[in-house]
């Protein structure tokens, strides 16, 4: 869609706004919902809110909103997520760290994030090679993972060819709609 009808000074003001402003006509709405940040959460129980939906391997517990792991090298996991061949921005929390590394997974080493031995927030994107999502504890873990969220990637908007390939469609779809 290079070289359209792009111009940053409107349309851009009008799609950095439109999920505020609460406006969602059928046109504009569908093409959001392609949007990773508009993905659903594809983990269930990611904040660890109930011992349920996560297999533990030896030296994990799921207690206190979050899945524990002491001086652990087995895996926590859940099966069913993510597909095959698609990338996914996987985002968790380690708390409580006292040692050693723990690192994401879909599912094998192939697909792995970076290993991470301190507290943070960390966001990943990452190529799935199978169903899993699976958290490595790679060297003696001792720390929590919390508010584990798996989405499909797409484009955002802070991308300028998000904005301007949006854009475009919606002002051609605009205008399609108005000679009709």
């Amino acid at each position: 869609m290079a070289n359209e009808i792009y111009n940053t000074s409107w349309w851009g003001t009008a799609l950095d706004t439109a999920r505020t402003a609460g406006t969602n006509p059928d046109f504009f709405g569908s093409q959001m919902k392609l949007l990773t940040s508009e993905q659903d959460d594809l983990v269930v129980n990611g904040d660890f809110a109930v011992d349920d939906n996560w297999s533990k391997g030896a030296g994990w517990t799921i207690s206190g909103g979050s899945a524990n792991g002491s001086n652990t090298t087995g895996d926590l996991y859940q099966e069913n997520v993510v597909k095959s061949g698609r990338h996914y921005k996987v985002t968790y929390t380690i708390s409580n760290y006292v040692s050693g590394s723990v690192r994401v997974e879909l599912p094998n080493n192939s697909y792995a994030g970076i290993e991470r031995s301190a507290n943070g927030t960390y966001t990943e994107t990452i190529l799935s090679g199978g169903t899993l999502v699976l958290f490595d504890a790679r060297t003696s873990f001792t720390g929590s993972i919390d508010n584990v969220s798996v989405q499909l990637v797409r484009c955002d908007l802070e991308d300028i060819e998000a904005k301007k390939c949006l854009a475009d469609w919606i002002h051609t779809t605009a205008l399609k709609d108005l000679n009709n």
